[in-house]
């Protein structure tokens, strides 16, 4: 009997989670579908060893495990039917774990699992580079005890998809405007005689909201605050020390209207940064680093 242990590579490529995994798949109502889970692991982690008999596959930080296993559910059972390489090219011979020489069946029930096979379901709306963390319409949850089926549900996204959908429709916003934004600011506003109690200049980063109208409502300092004391803060700076740049800012870009943007029906908020070169008198173009998102 021949023992092929999984590369340390793979176990050293655990610190990667940083890059979006090849998923497991599931046979599930006659679909083969992919799966954000790995209930191997489980069975790895009750031996303490992490050992495919007969293993040759191909490996890399977006799949950190090292295989790809293939489950099916049926009569309320989870079993595993295959384990594969994660990728078919690599300049190896692939070769599949021998699940007889294994666990002593092709067919394997997978009593060991207790837990949850998450399917995502619906369109991907955000793309997140780390593990299975990539945000869908919906997900399938499927709970398993001793590798026994126990109950089923469909979570929906809905609102943080719509968080993200409006985030993504607010940078498209921005790149089209932008462009007019400093045009504004650098053409109305006489920059060497502003003076504010905290800075000589209102180089700031800002909010600008717009109503579903298109017409501008309010002009606030980003400071970026995540702590209610920090929240606080920001308030409190953004009603008296930073009140006369917002007005000096938001006096400048009135005139502006982007209701012919197709906006949608809400306010919308969009970053904008000044930066003020004193010594030359330009003003800086700062483009969002997520503006060059795609």
């Amino acid at each position: 009997m021949k023992y092929l242990l999984i590369i340390s590579i793979f176990l050293l490529c655990k610190f990667s989670y940083g890059t979006g995994q090849v998923p497991d798949y599931l046979v599930y109502k006659g679909d083969t579908i992919a799966i954000f889970s790995n209930p191997l692991e489980k069975y790895f982690e009750l031996t303490g060893k992490r050992e495919l008999i007969d293993f040759v596959g191909c490996g890399s930080t977006a799949c950190w495990r090292g295989y790809k296993a293939i489950w099916e559910l049926k009569d309320d059972k989870l079993y595993l039917v295959q384990v594969t390489s994660c990728h078919k090219s690599c300049g190896l011979e692939i070769k599949n774990a021998n699940l007889k020489k294994m666990f002593g069946t092709e067919t394997v029930f997978a009593d060991w699992f207790t837990g949850k096979i998450i399917v995502p379901q619906g369109e991907r709306v955000q793309y997140i580079h780390m593990g299975y963390a990539s945000i869908y319409e919906k997900e399938l949850h499927i709970s398993f005890k001793s590798g026994i089926r126990t109950s089923e549900k469909t979570i929906s996204n809905e609102k943080i998809v719509n968080k993200i959908r409006l985030a993504i429709r607010q940078r498209e916003i921005a790149k089209k405007i932008q462009d007019t934004l400093y045009y504004q600011v650098k053409k109305y506003i006489v920059w060497d005689t502003i003076k504010t109690p905290r800075f000589d200049l209102c180089d700031e980063k800002y909010i600008l909201t717009f109503n579903k109208k298109g017409k501008l409502k309010k002009v606030w300092v980003n400071w970026e605050g995540e702590t209610f004391r920090e929240k606080i803060d920001d308030w409190w700076w953004n009603i008296t020390d930073d009140r006369k740049c917002r007005k000096i800012i938001k006096k400048a870009l009135k005139p502006i209207n982007i209701s012919h943007l197709d906006l949608p029906n809400k306010k919308i908020e969009i970053p904008f940064e000044i930066f003020y070169q004193k010594e030359t008198g330009e003003l800086e173009l700062r483009k969002e680093t997520w503006m060059e998102e795609e």
